[in-house]
């Protein structure tokens, strides 16, 4: 399966990783700073801070949504640019887990296509079936 491993509960993560992706979004807020024009944003401060990483350059991250929210997807989609990717959104309507296609089907399909999946579903259990059938985290 994926060589980066699957992050599907903060219980994941160790206390030191957990800081480390608040420190990341934290910067990442800083720098990225999207209410002002160019000639306002702080340069000093974003060679200080540096600009954030381009660790999804050239890769798409399919964004799953069974369940509808605005800041969720908003901020997926955003973190998806900052870090260099594209991000493919896949709403209730544009696909359906679990009833015209299966789960298992999805997730093959999806993670051959996309190099990352993040997903917002109803049950816990979608999330476990998608990791256990994706090639990608």
């Amino acid at each position: 399966m994926p060589s980066v491993p699957h992050l599907m509960t903060l219980a994941d993560l160790s206390p030191k990783e957990i800081s480390r992706v608040i420190r990341h979004a934290h910067v990442l807020k800083r720098v990225s700073q999207p209410w002002l024009a160019p000639q306002q944003r702080n340069s000093k401060l974003q060679a200080k801070l540096k600009m954030p990483s381009q660790s999804l350059f050239s890769k798409s991250v399919a964004l799953l949504f069974s369940k509808r929210s605005t800041r969720t997807r908003v901020s997926a989609e955003t973190a998806a640019v900052l870090l260099g990717g594209r991000a493919l959104f896949l709403g209730s309507e544009d696909i359906q887990l679990g009833v015209n296609e299966s789960v298992r089907d999805s997730a093959r399909v999806i993670g051959g296509m996309c190099q990352g999946i993040f997903a917002r579903v109803g049950d816990h259990s979608e999330i476990e079936e998608l990791a256990k059938h994706s090639p990608v985290p």
